[in-house]
């Protein structure tokens, strides 16, 4: 087993945000399978992230939806809502 650089890492992530299964990840890169969800565990994990870009594809199609009024109207509400925070 070898030890994983940052960079084989994200990569790694990348690939299992894209729907490749963890355990063909590890044996690609020679690690197990537990060491890469290691490293995942330490921020989002790639099903999270799959997830949250569903939603937001989700919620720009709704949002082309809706008349040039009521886009600028949740521009603006979505503004002042992300300075609130």
């Amino acid at each position: 087993m070898s030890k994983l650089l940052a960079i084989e890492i994200e990569y790694a992530f990348a690939r299992a945000v894209w729907g490749e299964s963890v355990r063909k990840i590890a044996n690609s890169l020679s690690v197990t399978e537990g060491a890469l969800r290691y490293h995942f565990r330490k921020g989002v994990s790639p099903k999270k992230v799959r997830q949250l870009a569903y939603e937001l594809f989700y919620l720009d199609q709704q949002r082309s939806r809706l008349s040039v009024a009521d886009r600028r109207l949740l521009d603006r509400t979505v503004r002042r809502m992300h300075k609130a925070v």
